[in-house]
C-alpha cells in the first residue's frame, strides 16, 4: 500500500516526535497514516529487536478487526493479539508473549489491568476524543500506561465541546497541559444568566447568592484565544481536511426531507410535549440541571421517531444488585420516517443505502419491516456480536446488501461504507461530532460519487430546533480545530 503524498507528508513531519496529535478529516487514512509512522520508526530504531517493543492499539470495538487488517497489509509478518471480550484471559496470557502489535477496545483498557505492567514502544489511541472525560476510569487507566510515543488519532479532537481536547493534550503532554481550568478559563467563552431571581420567588440555597447563580446559569456561546491555542500545539498537531488535500474526493450535500406525523404518533406526541410543559412549569422557578433538560428532550425526540409509550421495566443495579423499577420508551409502528425510508429504497432499487439512527428500537423497527418487504439489509448496534461486526460491513461493501442500518454510536465511526453514497438520519444525536463521524462513513477514500446526506425532520418537533443548535456548535468545534469556519456555519 502506497502513502498519498500528504500522508507522507505527516509521517516525515513527525517521525521523530515523541507525542503527536493527527486531527485529519475523518475518512483521510489516519489508521494507515498511524501505522506508517510506527513501522518507520521501527524500521529506522529498532533494528533485528522489533518483537522487544511492542505496540498497544487502543480502539473502538467495532473496529478491532479493521486494525488488524491494516497490519496485515503493511506488514504480513507482524504478529498481532487482538483482544476478544469474551475471552479476556486469553489476551492477558498473551501479553507475557512475543507480538508486535495487541489491538484492545477502550472499556478493556481499565479492565486488563496487567497493560501497566508491560513498557509500550508506542500507543495509538484511535478515535481518541474517547479520552474527553478527564474523570473517566478509562481516561485514568490509559494515562497510567508508560511508553516512549504516544499518537491520538481524532478527526474530532474537540467532540462536544471545546473543553473536550484538553484531556487529550494531558494524556500527549502531561507536563505542558496540567490544569483543565486554566484551559477552560482561557479557552472557553461563557455568558452568565440568572434565569431565577429571588423576586420571582426564588429561594437561593446558597448563602453567596450570586456566585450560586453564575455557576448554575451559564452557557457557553464560543471559543477565545484559538490562535494562541494553535500556535502552541502546532509542533505536535496537524489537521488537514478531505478539500484541501484530496481533489478528487466529491463533495457533500446535504437534503432535509419533512414529514408529517401520522395520526397517532402526532396524538401522542402531543400529550408527551404537554407533559413537558407541564413539568417545567412546575419548576420555572428551579435550577434544573441541563442533563435533565437534556434527557427531557431526548425522550420527546424518541416520540417524534415513531408510536411510542411508556412502559416500566426492573433494572437490576449492577453496582449493588437492587432491582428498580425503571420507565423507558417503548417504539412500535407507526413511523412517519420509516415511511421515507421505505419509499427511497423502493424508488430506487438499484441504490445502496446507509440509515443512521441514536435509538437502537428505531433501527430494529426499520429492519422488521424491510424484512417483511424483501429488501436486503445488515445491521450494526450495541447489540450485534464482536465476531460479525466485519462481516456484516464488509456484506454491505460487497453490495450483498441494500441498507445498512446503524446506531450512530456503533456504526458512526471507524468503518468504511463507500459503497453507498447516501446516508439518511433518521434523527440525530446531540453530539455534533459524532453526526458528522457518521455521515463521512461513506465521504472518505475509496468514494467515487458526491455523498448525499438525508436528514427526515418531523414538522412541529423538536428535530428543527435540534439541529440548529448542532450547526452551531460545529461551527465553534471547527474553529477551535483549525478549519476555516464559513459564515453561514
Amino acid at each position: 500500500m502506497k502513502l498519498y503524498p500528504f500522508q507522507k507528508e505527516l509521517v516525515d513531519r513527525f517521525v521523530d516526535t515523541p507525542s503527536v496529535l493527527v486531527g485529519d478529516d475523518m475518512g483521510l487514512g489516519k489508521t494507515f497514516e498511524a501505522l506508517a509512522l510506527d513501522l518507520r520508526r521501527r524500521t529506522t530504531q529498532l533494528p533485528g529487536r522489533q518483537l522487544e517493543y511492542p505496540t498497544l492499539i487502543v480502539a473502538p470495538l467495532s473496529v478491532l478487526g479493521v486494525w488488524e487488517w491494516h497490519i496485515k497489509q503493511l506488514w504480513p509478518a507482524a504478529r498481532v493479539a487482538v483482544i476478544n471480550p469474551k475471552m479476556r484471559g486469553k489476551f492477558i496470557r498473551e501479553l507475557d508473549s512475543q507480538y508486535h502489535y495487541y489491538i484492545i477496545h477502550w472499556e478493556g483498557v481499565r479492565l486488563v489491568e496487567e497493560l501497566q505492567k508491560r513498557s509500550w514502544w508506542h500507543i495509538v489511541a484511535d478515535e481518541a476524543h474517547r479520552m474527553k472525560n478527564r474523570k473517566a476510569q478509562q481516561t485514568w487507566a490509559l494515562k497510567k500506561l508508560h511508553t516512549n510515543y504516544k499518537t491520538a488519532l481524532s478527526g474530532t479532537p474537540a467532540d462536544n465541546a471545546p473543553q473536550d481536547l484538553w484531556s487529550l493534550l494531558n494524556w500527549l503532554y502531561p507536563k505542558r497541559w496540567t490544569s483543565y481550568w486554566s484551559y477552560e478559563r482561557k479557552h472557553v467563552k461563557y455568558q452568565w444568566h440568572q434565569a431565577a431571581s429571588q423576586a420571582n420567588g426564588f429561594k437561593c440555597p446558597v448563602p453567596n447568592c450570586e456566585d450560586f447563580h453564575k455557576s448554575s446559569f451559564k452557557k457557553m456561546v464560543g471559543v477565545d484565544y484559538v490562535d494562541e491555542l494553535h500556535a502552541e500545539i502546532a509542533p505536535y498537531y496537524m489537521r488537514r481536511l478531505k478539500a484541501e488535500v484530496i481533489s478528487e474526493l466529491p463533495e457533500k450535500y446535504y437534503t432535509q426531507i419533512e414529514v408529517d406525523l401520522a395520526p397517532k404518533q402526532r396524538r401522542i406526541y402531543d400529550e408527551m410535549r404537554h407533559d413537558m410543559l407541564a413539568w417545567i412549569g412546575e419548576h420555572e422557578h428551579e435550577p434544573i440541571a441541563a442533563p435533565i433538560v437534556v434527557a427531557q428532550l431526548v425522550r420527546l425526540k424518541q416520540f417524534a421517531l415513531a408510536y411510542a409509550e411508556l412502559e416500566e421495566v426492573q433494572v437490576r443495579n449492577r453496582s449493588t444488585g437492587e432491582v428498580q423499577a425503571k420507565t423507558r420508551v417503548k417504539l412500535s409502528e407507526p413511523s412517519s420516517k420509516l415511511d421515507v425510508v421505505l419509499d427511497q429504497l423502493q424508488d430506487n432499487p438499484t441504490r445502496q443505502f446507509v440509515v443512521f439512527s441514536e435509538s437502537k428500537q428505531a433501527i430494529n423497527l426499520l429492519a422488521a419491516r424491510l424484512t417483511r418487504e424483501n429488501i436486503s439489509h445488515v445491521v450494526l448496534t450495541g447489540d450485534t456480536a464482536q465476531a460479525d461486526r466485519d462481516n456484516v460491513v464488509a456484506k454491505f461493501q460487497a453490495g450483498r446488501a441494500r441498507a445498512f442500518l446503524g446506531t450512530i454510536h456503533a456504526g458512526g465511526e471507524g468503518i468504511t461504507l463507500t459503497s453507498a453514497d447516501t446516508v439518511i438520519f433518521l434523527d440525530r444525536t446531540w453530539n455534533p461530532s459524532r453526526n458528522r463521524q457518521a455521515e463521512d462513513r461513506l465521504h472518505r477514500i475509496g468514494q467515487r460519487n458526491a455523498v448525499q446526506v438525508i436528514d427526515i425532520v418531523a414538522r412541529d418537533t423538536v428535530d428543527g430546533g435540534r439541529l440548529q443548535q448542532l450547526d452551531l456548535k460545529w461551527s465553534w468545534l471547527k474553529e477551535l480545530l483549525g478549519d476555516k469556519v464559513k459564515a453561514d456555519a
